[in-house]
């Protein structure tokens, strides 16, 4: 079966394991080594003291909003995601907001999801706000978050990855304290008054997205203000087979607590049926006593579904009240990292191995729904724009009410079409780290992008229109 071994990944011992290392795994196998290889996470999060708790928000010192605001979502992908998004972030921070008062376009980001590597950079976005973008790169980028992890190819590591995973939760959450969240839990983030945050994982029983939530922790009866948010992101990120699932206590079934249900529409879609029928198993299911959490980017790699999700809760969520009733428009910015389309499999007729293979089918299957996702958004932000108008006309029925514009606009590295660019871009896949030269890279393609696209020149020089619902995109910028 090692006919034709891969290739380590760079910085590795470089390939499969050799007889010797075949016959420590073999030994491994059989019963040689044992539970200290078993990798494992114990449950973070604690149970629900109060049911208060699952429905009170704390007090936030908002920002007086402008007369735009922007919703953000980052695509998995890696470091590479993080790196595009933060030139996209730094392109909006110099981008002074329509109406001036001193304020940044990044200053006017009200919601941000992110899911996998573009969930590192949402978390630290939503906790320490958007002046603190600028630091992301010294915090993050310019640092290597793969030392704290297991990465060599190893018989031992082969053996943690047929146990369920290579790295434990302990390794990548402790670094993203010391580096970017110090011990922050999702209660400090809602408390720091910064864009809303929209960060999942995937739900292994359910095979359905968690949110890390007040609603997701509603379901388990498990209290979110405690949860740290280095384990929401780590689980977000959390490669199959490199990591060990993130795991959470399931306490519903003795939940002390009567926890209504907030009022939502009636599902609608195959989609909103089986997040519904999700959540209610949490309580029916008597195995279901352990959530199981991976790598969000397999449900949703783009961070929208997540984002139509609380775009169907009552308006004007996802938005902030005071940012909803001033508000003339509303831009929608999916920033996609996710470009893996090309490689070298097809130059000849034999191939490809496995890796590449797995790699291709698993990249074929999220790309499809993310496509689909996309599809699904510019279909919803119309419908939400209803819906916030409907609020916004009756809670403060005054003229302008119902002028609220709606723009989309899409970034996206699959559809760069220069090979040289685009196969760079390819190898630099499944990383937590980069080199200084291809955050660089990676980042001015990001400025680049956003600055070309017509929407966002129209937005940024706040020509006069009449506010519209419109979802258009943009030629790509090449």
């Amino acid at each position: 079966m090692f006919h034709h071994p891969p290739s380590g990944p760079p910085g590795t011992a470089g390939g499969m394991p050799g007889r010797r290392a075949l016959a420590a795994l073999a030994i491994a196998l059989t019963g040689g080594l044992t539970g200290c290889l078993d990798p494992g996470n114990t449950p973070s999060n604690l149970p629900m003291t109060s049911a208060a708790a699952a429905y009170e928000r704390p007090a936030q010192p908002i920002a007086q909003p402008g007369s735009t605001a922007l919703i953000v979502a980052f695509s998995g992908g890696g470091a590479r995601s993080a790196a595009f998004g933060y030139g996209v972030l730094s392109a909006l921070a110099e981008r002074p907001a329509p109406g001036g008062g001193g304020r940044s376009l990044a200053d006017e980001i009200a919601v941000v999801a992110g899911v996998s590597g573009g969930g590192i950079l949402a978390a630290y976005l939503a906790l320490h706000g958007p002046a603190a973008a600028a630091a992301f790169r010294q915090d993050y980028l310019d640092r290597d978050a793969e030392a704290a992890l297991r990465s060599t190819i190893t018989p031992v590591n082969l053996l943690r990855g047929y146990r369920g995973g290579v790295n434990e939760l302990s390794g990548l959450a402790s670094w993203l304290d010391d580096h970017l969240y110090h011990d922050a839990t999702l209660g400090d983030v809602e408390r720091a008054g910064g864009p809303r945050l929209l960060l999942h994982a995937t739900d292994l029983y359910n095979r359905a997205a968690f949110p890390f939530d007040r609603g997701g922790f509603r379901a388990i009866c498990s209290d979110y203000r405690p949860f740290p948010l280095s384990h929401a992101v780590a689980a977000s990120a959390a490669v199959p087979l490199i990591f060990a699932p993130v795991v959470l206590q399931n306490f519903a079934a003795a939940c002390p607590f009567a926890t209504r249900a907030r009022r939502a529409r009636t599902p609608a879609s195959a989609t909103e049926l089986h997040q519904a029928a999700s959540r209610a198993r949490y309580n029916t299911r008597p195995e279901l006593r352990y959530l199981k959490l991976l790598d969000g980017g397999l449900v949703d790699n783009l961070a929208v579904r997540h984002l139509m999700r609380t775009m169907r809760e009552p308006a004007p969520a996802p938005l902030r009240a005071e940012t909803a009733s001033r508000i003339r428009r509303v831009v929608v910015l999916v920033v996609d990292a996710s470009m893996r389309i090309g490689g070298t499999m097809s130059l000849t007729a034999e191939g490809p191995r496995a890796p590449a293979l797995l790699t291709a089918s698993i990249d074929a299957m999220i790309d499809g729904a993310s496509r689909a996702s996309l599809d699904l958004l510019r279909y919803e932000i119309r419908t939400w724009r209803q819906r916030l108008i409907g609020w916004r006309c009756a809670t403060a029925p005054k003229r302008g009410c119902d002028e609220l514009g709606i723009d989309l606009i899409r970034l996206s590295l699959a559809d760069i079409d220069d090979p040289e660019t685009a196969n760079r871009i390819l190898a630099l896949h499944n990383r937590l780290s980069l080199q200084a030269d291809d955050v660089d890279f990676l980042a001015a393609l990001g400025r680049r992008m956003l600055v070309a696209n017509p929407v966002y020149r129209r937005i940024a020089r706040a020509q006069p229109s009449r506010p519209s619902a419109s979802a258009g995109e943009g030629p790509p910028a090449r």
